[in-house]
């Protein structure tokens, strides 16, 4: 038996190569002995090892069948051996680096340890929504957040970061150095020129930098690493970003990350963020009088003014109209398309409302990020209260309204388009890889073929099979190439579209906790795995929307509106059910946007303040409610001619095209969903059930919305009416 450095070698007595370990740790000692006589068929070979980290593995022949850690963390021994002493059979001795000789055991029969198998039991929201609770309050109690600032601004003090991106876009890059591809350097496209300051105050063990881009967007210096830096050592780079790739970009914030770790082992991070210039990524056109996607933002701030200027002064630098009211720009780095992207900003001249309008999705998401960004940041540097330093609490609506307030739209069907055109790209890639690993065991079966026949036996045949193969491989090789080109633009597409739902949820009047949960599951960007998609890391977050939280159908605590809750346990990622729960969630979102005040006090206010109408309201009404009654009781009653009401708008394309500019009214009545919860006083009317007769009662306050007895609807009716009807 020969130990070496990391393997186990056996010879037998000729010589001749009996096995060898290959030893994942480093070995010190070792003793081989024999269990029974050597000459019998049933003798066993057993073989003690102990390792540099006092670690005994006892090996049968080339297996191992036992491992045990020493006693005591104590150091390795030097020497093993095996004895028997009396009332002792097989006793372990060993000799320590000191001298000290022990003798051990190892004791009875290991337990042989057998994984519990998985529990495959169908999936209870209401199970896992328990016992996720359970366990947010367990790390609650464990992490003791009370030292986090004190923390935070010590780390802050021990490395000083500052850095900044000049608002000036410049163009006199050097493409050949910082190796941008061909078909980039071409366009000649303006980049940014940044600077990151930084001193260190203590002894650090190691300093690294890392600058997060968005994806297109590169830094002549992406990562910097530093080693046992001393204190007072400061130094300022000069930085680069530019375009490497035409993509569709969905944020112009650049982060800069600096982890450190002390000469006592305690890491710490501190980040920083930047925003760079519009001017790299747009360059200003004709503005456009007409476009299919139209959002509005309303500047409530009074420390804001509501002019272009306010927002993109890079671009109205120079021009004749000191202050316009139409701003249009043009995106320099489309994806594949070869046509125009334009986008087109308007400011109104007698409100405070801002117009965005295109027809591109690309388009919205970094003139949104820049609208709301320095809304809040001049808003918040007036002197107000910081919005992240304030504890959000149950009820209390969305605090972004008292800077900016976005009217509720959603343009759910080009959002929809690009998840559908993502998820198809997925498919296409698994299919070709599939492929691709049919065509390579062929080819692997085929070269085993040709090593197996003797050498008088023809080869041509194989050897054209080979052939073909092979060029089979490198085609369809060729083709996943090309679809994950695609899967990186399409990505890219998919990102715009969802931070421009996040950028509307964020300004919409809804309750904090909803735009916060909103904006936890919409998070960008947007990752793809080998094993799983985007679209199927968000359907369980998705799924649970529908079931538990702000946004659930049901506030009762009871399994109503669990209908589904099991389905997500199925085998196959079911895309139908993810899209459908994707478009109902926006749909939610702009029916609670809609409505005119929140939901908790609109019953208590409806009872209180009765409205005034006319003889043709009261008539129209009681027409309306006679309908709704034999709707819900299945009368086959004498129909009756509906009051002419306007039809709720869908979040759709057409909920606001037009070319003319909405008043308040307009906003408050015609863009996305709305539904009136009005009294009014009118003379109902009912139908009997017992007699068959009609009951005429007497004139009572009647709300537009009626259930089944003609009540107020009570708070878990309205919620339910505002959810989905599975």
């Amino acid at each position: 038996m020969i130990l070496g450095e990391r393997n186990f070698i056996a010879l037998d007595d000729n010589g001749k190569f009996i096995f060898m370990l290959k030893l994942d740790y480093a070995p010190k000692c070792f003793h081989s002995f024999v269990v029974g006589y050597y000459w019998e068929p049933g003798a066993r070979l057993i073989t003690a090892v102990v390792s540099d980290s006092s670690k005994l593995h006892v090996y049968e022949e080339a297996n191992i069948i036992w491992a045990a850690q020493w006693p005591n963390q104590s150091p390795a021994p030097v020497a093993i051996q095996r004895s028997n002493m009396q009332g002792l059979a097989g006793g372990i001795v060993t000799l320590g680096a000191r001298g000290q000789l022990e003798v051990g055991y190892l004791g009875a029969e290991p337990f042989t340890f057998q994984v519990q198998p998985l529990n495959i039991a169908e999936l209870s929201f209401a199970q896992a929504h328990k016992e996720l609770q359970q366990l947010e309050d367990e790390i609650k109690e464990a992490v003791d957040v009370r030292d986090m600032d004190a923390l935070n601004q010590q780390a802050a003090d021990q490395v000083r970061l500052s850095f900044s991106i000049q608002a000036e876009v410049s163009d006199d890059l050097d493409t050949l150095l910082l190796d941008v591809p061909a078909d980039v350097a071409v366009k000649e496209l303006p980049s940014a020129k940044g600077l990151l300051r930084f001193k260190i105050k203590a002894d650090l063990a190691e300093l690294q930098l890392i600058f997060h881009t968005p994806s297109g967007v590169r830094c002549s210096q992406d990562t910097m690493s530093f080693v046992d830096v001393s204190a007072g050592t400061s130094q300022e780079l000069k930085l680069d970003f530019y375009i490497a790739e035409l993509l569709h970009i969905h944020s112009t914030k650049v982060e800069v990350v600096a982890s450190f770790v002390t000469p006592r082992g305690i890491p710490r991070v501190i980040q920083q963020s930047a925003h760079l210039p519009l001017a790299m990524f747009y360059r200003v056109c004709q503005p456009q009088k007409a476009a299919g996607i139209k959002l509005t933002y309303s500047i409530t701030s009074r420390h804001v003014v509501p002019k272009l200027g306010t927002f993109f002064g890079e671009f109205l630098e120079g021009q004749a109209d000191a202050a316009p009211h139409a701003l249009g720009l043009q995106l320099l780095c489309p994806g594949l398309d070869k046509q125009s992207e334009l986008i087109t900003v308007v400011a109104a001249k007698n409100s405070n409302r801002i117009r965005i309008q295109s027809d591109c999705v690309e388009t919205f998401a970094m003139i949104l990020e820049r609208i709301v960004e320095t809304t809040l940041q001049l808003d918040g540097s007036a002197g107000l209260i910081k919005m992240h330093k304030k504890k959000p609490k149950r009820g209390v609506l969305n605090r972004c309204v008292e800077r900016l307030m976005a009217a509720p739209f959603l343009p759910v069907q080009p959002i929809l388009h690009r998840v559908d055109v993502h998820h198809e790209t997925q498919q296409n890639i698994r299919k070709q890889t599939e492929q691709l690993e049919h065509l390579w065991l062929q080819f692997k079966t085929l070269h085993r073929q040709l090593q197996e026949q003797q050498e008088q036996e023809p080869k041509e045949a194989i050897t054209m099979q080979i052939e073909t193969n092979y060029d089979q491989l490198i085609l369809e090789g060729d083709k996943l190439v090309e679809i994950r080109r695609d899967e990186r633009r399409q990505r890219c597409d998919l990102n715009c579209a969802v931070a421009l739902a996040k950028w509307i949820i964020q300004a919409l009047n809804l309750e904090e906790r909803v735009v916060n949960v909103v904006g936890s599951v919409l998070s960008t960007p947007i990752e793809d795995w080998t094993e799983l998609s985007w679209e199927e890391s968000m359907a369980p977050g998705i799924d649970m929307l529908h079931h538990f939280g702000p946004l659930t159908r049901s506030k009762s605590t009871s399994t109503h509106g669990l209908l589904d809750a099991t389905d997500s346990s199925k085998e196959s990622f079911d895309y139908g059910r993810f899209r459908r729960h994707f478009a109902t969630l926006f749909d939610r979102i702009v029916r609670l946007a809609s409505s005119p005040q929140p939901a908790a006090s609109g019953v208590s206010a409806v009872a209180e303040q009765p409205v005034e109408v006319g003889e043709e309201q009261r008539r129209a009404k009681q027409v309306d409610e006679i309908g709704n009654m034999q709707r819900m009781l299945g009368d086959q009653g004498m129909p009756l001619a509906p009051a002419k009401r306007k039809s709720n708008m869908s979040s759709s394309l057409e909920a606001v095209e037009d070319d003319e500019e909405y008043d308040e009214e307009d906003l408050r009545e015609d863009v996305g969903y709305r539904k009136e919860y009005g009294t009014g006083t009118g003379t109902g009317t009912t139908t009997g059930t017992g007699t068959g007769t009609l009951k005429k009662t007497s004139a009572q306050p009647r709300s537009e919305w009626v259930n089944e007895d003609f009540e107020l609807p009570t708070t878990e009716e309205l919620f339910s009416d505002l959810g989905i009807w599975w």
